[in-house]
């Protein structure tokens, strides 16, 4: 039954895959995908998200548990009507599941020795807030994989005769694994950086003349800093597009990053380890749009889980619909954002968003006040008198009241005193918090040469 299941499943997902970019320099990356009118991008959906439920009832024990814990029956899924349904499925379950079948739990949809048959690679969540989760994904997932994030690469403009220097260690995180896989698929060369320094990636960088580079967009910021320093100019650098990840990208952060690479196009891949390990979501130049014929997309109340309509703000919720290890149905990623269906100026007719403010796990809540971190980094990189690095400290040094504080990077030749007061009026302006300002010189925080850690929390 299991192995009759997962064929169905497998057959449904490759009948909706394009075979035919095989060829070096083909201009025909999928636009009938990108394009697909809804009514038929719904027929679709509604085909693999039945196959998907039934798919992962059968190999997946948490899942099925699940299920029956509700009285839900594989069957008793139609349509999309039926999705908001269907249980939410949370990180927390999966690192219980973990704990308790440990080492690779029971939320994927394959086991031991199909992966041992069948497996391409094993990656980990970043075990910031609990254990490493652990996803092993198989070949089939490598080729979906490839051909999404193609798909994303070539909105993006990229196109064979670029040539990428990815800024990431090929440790056991997603991050760029299916970029790089993507890159060989389009004819792109891609300088490899793993295990490199900073110093290191810069000479590369300069010597090499990638014309694509992809980064965290603090790391971006940061690599401009260290080739300048070996006496390049970031700007006759030859990259002529940054593809940012990992972290919120708000617009004042763009500006940064145009101000030090020039006219640059910067872009973004949205994913995570867990529903949408290969491209569910990619920027095309208006707005970061989701691949609804392998990815559905909801956003959901923090509160109750009840699903937001298009325009409300909510948690983003995946349901994976091109995986054979992981294909999650509503699982809770916890970013925020507000989707739109409205029409995009670049013609494809998936939703799509603006961006995110950042993930519910990282908002913060001080004297009352919610706010994201990307928020304050926004505020701050709108001032050029501001270094890019930054800490926001919490604590309760008196066990009576809570204490906001601000660290921050004057540039050379700026008053401190000043420095100090504007900050502390353009937050109390924007949040409607006074925080206590520390300015301290240039150089004198922590550089980001990976994902940001600003918050320091120790209340």
């Amino acid at each position: 039954m299991t192995d009759d299941v997962r064929r169905a499943w497998l057959s449904a997902i490759d009948a909706h895959v394009c075979h035919r970019h095989e060829a070096a320099g083909d201009s025909c990356w999928c636009p009938e995908y990108d394009r697909m009118p809804r009514e038929r991008l719904r027929q679709v959906q509604e085909e693999k998200l039945r196959l998907s439920v039934r798919y992962l009832y059968e190999c997946s024990p948490m899942y099925r548990r699940k299920l029956d814990a509700i009285g839900m029956s594989p069957a008793d899924v139609r349509s999309l009507d039926d999705l908001p349904g269907l249980p939410i499925t949370t990180k927390e379950e999966m690192s219980a599941s973990l704990a308790e079948r440990p080492p690779f739990g029971e939320y994927t949809a394959i086991d031991d020795a199909h992966w041992n048959a069948h497996g391409w690679l094993m990656f980990t969540t970043s075990g910031t807030t609990a254990q490493p989760r652990a996803f092993r994904y198989t070949d089939f997932d490598r080729e979906l994989w490839t051909w999404t994030d193609a798909r994303a690469l070539w909105s993006m403009g990229i196109r064979p005769g670029d040539r990428a220097l990815l800024c990431f260690g090929y440790g056991p995180h997603v991050a760029m694994w299916g970029m790089l896989y993507a890159l060989n698929r389009l004819r792109v060369p891609v300088i490899p950086s793993g295990g490199m320094d900073s110093r290191a990636r810069a000479f590369a960088l300069a010597t090499y003349r990638p014309t694509l580079i992809s980064a965290t967009p603090s790391y971006a910021l940061y690599l401009a800093g260290v080739l300048s320093e070996q006496g390049h100019d970031p700007h006759a650098s030859g990259v002529r597009t940054i593809i940012a990840l990992g972290e919120p990208c708000p617009d004042a952060t763009r500006d940064r990053i145009r101000a030090l690479w020039g006219d640059v196009e910067i872009h973004e891949f949205y994913g995570c380890t867990e529903a949408a390990p290969s491209c569910g979501g990619y920027t095309c130049g208006h707005a970061l749009h989701f691949m609804e014929d392998t990815h559905l997309v909801e956003t959901v109340d923090p509160e109750t889980h009840q699903p937001t309509p298009p325009g409300v703000p909510g948690l983003v919720v995946i349901t994976n619909l091109c995986s054979e290890a992981s294909p999650q149905v509503r699982f809770l990623v916890g970013d925020v954002t507000t989707l739109s269906t409205d029409a995009c100026a670049c013609g494809r007719t998936h939703v799509h968003c603006s961006g995110f403010a950042g993930r519910a796990d990282d908002m913060l809540n001080i004297r009352g006040v919610t706010l994201f971190p990307s928020a304050v980094e926004d505020m701050l990189r709108r001032m050029p008198e501001l270094g890019d690095e930054f800490q926001i400290v919490l604590d309760s040094p008196d066990r009576r009241r809570e204490r906001f504080r601000l660290v921050v990077e004057a540039r050379p030749g700026a008053d401190a005193a000043a420095v100090a007061a504007r900050v502390e009026e353009e937050t109390k302006a924007r949040f409607d918090l006074r925080p206590e300002v520390e300015v301290v010189p240039p150089g004198s925080l922590p550089k980001t040469e990976f994902k940001a850690r600003r918050v320091r929390d120790e209340r």
